[in-house]
């Protein structure tokens, strides 16, 4: 008998914005509800887990559902940090936690490293309504950038889908 694989085409039907900023994330959400009248909230955490990590990554996830619309909302970061604990020196007399502790960061998009946060639109969205999102998203004082990201030029996109 032969072999059959199973080769699933995933449909990437989203609008990517995105966002450089030092802020932290609920921040960020709490801009973006004010300015472009949203109903962010956080959700679950993303979680993704590559070949090169032991541990999977976790990346923050706010996400917001316009039923009127048929519009969907997600606010991702970029970076993950899971911390990570070396139990064999935590005796007595040994290392404590925190100093044996070492750090592993997970990128959701490492071609777009400069980013520290992505803005998921999922719906009926036009050209223009995206261009005036992004220039209210720049109005604001602590975003460094924001910047529509083409979905098609990413090796990484499939982490972009949940």
């Amino acid at each position: 008998m032969g072999k059959h694989t199973l080769k699933i085409e995933y449909d990437y039907d989203f609008k990517l914005i995105g966002i450089s900023s030092h802020e932290k994330d609920y921040r960020i959400c709490w801009a973006l509800n004010n300015i472009l009248e949203l109903d962010l909230t956080k959700s679950d955490p993303l979680e993704i887990k590559s070949k090169k990590q032991n541990t999977p990554s976790f990346f923050s996830l706010f996400s917001f559902e316009d039923a009127d619309e048929f519009m969907e909302y997600f606010v991702i970061s970029n970076f993950s940090e899971n911390k990570l604990f070396d139990s064999k020196s935590n005796t007595l007399f040994g290392k404590s936690a925190t100093e044996s502790q070492s750090t592993e960061i997970g990128i959701l998009i490492p071609e777009q490293k400069q980013m520290n946060y992505f803005f998921v639109i999922r719906g009926e969205i036009t050209k223009k309504d995206i261009k005036e999102m992004i220039r209210k998203i720049k109005t604001l004082d602590f975003i460094l950038t924001a910047v529509l990201v083409d979905v098609a030029d990413l090796k990484s996109k499939v982490n972009l889908i949940f």
